[in-house]
């Protein structure tokens, strides 16, 4: 069986939850995340947020996806859309499940390489909107959205998220912050963002379970910085497929993660498998198509190689760069053609594959 780095959710899940999952299977309990559980894991949360009770809504949901689309159709007006780059989950990876909601995602340009929404392009589009004389016969920019990681691997510091709340506050618009990989942007270094600190710079954010070691399941956290947004949530997490008769099954895992640090060290050993596949490519003169800290690597590499490699590991097919593109990275000047490839530890990652990967690239590169 090939090793996959494909993605950080292959595997099933932390098996701390799988044991809780079976030591709880045969306990009865109120149903749609009003188990003792859900209420549990939700109290930890706020611990970790050092909120008082009740000064954040916390509800728990099945995917990502569901996520986004729940949060986004119930904050927005029927007549707005919402702020997102070329690569954010929204605009590129969920089949328009946003307009199949009414509302359009409104891509802004983003750096190519880190894939980030920044302040001044924010500023200088919602600038043009608003000089219009008639902006009603545009989509209304309701919500600012971007992923931290980002689908890059690349992750924000709280200088710039204090930048793009800035923008956000001029023109009154609500902050969503996907966190399907917020642990290993939390555990990120440099520039490590304090998870407290979103309750200032956002107004609602995930909490990835999924792709941090769950067997499923985020947790979409409202902090009620200036607004209520989460004002008849529940109704709209029903109307929207998101709610789980069995939310037991949620309340556990988020229960578990936020348990002896369960969640942080699962996105810390992710990272560090990174780190070390990062190091080993580095030592083999490997070019990046982005400079990351999180547990998402992409990297150029030669189709014949990668074909090879495609023999004994699971990695993705991400672009292939455009001549310009290759000019700016250094390679205008290079015979070989290059792919850009995702490679993705997790939880679950042993430095053995890593060890595994990179004996397989000297061997490969050598023929």
């Amino acid at each position: 069986m090939r090793i996959s780095f494909a993605n950080d959710y292959s595997e099933g899940c932390l098996p701390e939850i799988l044991e809780n999952l079976g030591k709880t299977n045969f306990e009865q309990t109120g149903g749609y995340g009003l188990d003792s559980y859900s209420k549990s894991a939700i109290r930890k949360i706020e611990q970790l947020l050092g909120a008082e009770p009740e000064q954040v809504d916390i509800h728990f949901t099945v995917g990502g996806t569901q996520a986004n689309l729940i949060v986004i159709s119930h904050v927005l007006k029927p007549y707005a859309g919402v702020l997102s780059a070329p690569g954010g989950h929204i605009a590129s990876h969920e089949s328009a499940a946003i307009e199949a909601t009414g509302h359009k995602v409104i891509v802004l340009e983003a750096d190519p390489y880190s894939g980030k929404l920044d302040a001044t392009t924010l500023a200088a589009f919602l600038q043009e909107y608003w000089a219009d004389s008639e902006p009603e016969h545009s989509p209304f920019p309701g919500m600012i959205y971007f992923s931290n990681a980002t689908e890059y691997g690349t992750h924000y510091s709280a200088q710039e998220l204090s930048a793009i709340r800035d923008i956000a506050d001029e023109y009154d618009l609500p902050i969503f912050m996907d966190g399907a990989r917020l642990g290993t942007a939390l555990v990120a270094e440099p520039d490590k963002l304090n998870i407290k600190q979103l309750l200032d710079l956002v107004d609602v954010f995930t909490i990835g379970g999924t792709k941090n070691g769950a067997l499923s399941g985020e947790a979409i956290v409202f902090t009620n910085r200036k607004q209520n947004y989460a004002d008849r949530f529940r109704w709209t997490l029903k109307q929207r497929g998101g709610m789980l008769a069995k939310g037991r099954l949620l309340g556990i895992q988020f229960n578990t993660l936020f348990t002896d640090d369960l969640y942080f060290r699962a996105a810390r050993h992710a990272n560090r498998m990174a780190d070390l596949l990062r190091t080993g490519l580095k030592q083999r003169n490997v070019r990046f198509w982005t400079e990351t800290k999180t547990n998402q690597l992409f990297i150029l590499i030669n189709p014949k190689l990668k074909q090879m490699l495609l023999q004994e590991f699971v990695f993705l097919d991400w672009l292939i760069p455009n001549q310009q593109q290759l000019i700016e990275l250094g390679l205008e000047e290079s015979d070989q053609s290059y792919h850009v490839v995702r490679l993705v530890t997790s939880w679950a990652t042993q430095e053995e594959w890593i060890e595994q990967f990179l004996n397989r690239w000297d061997d490969f590169a050598n023929l």
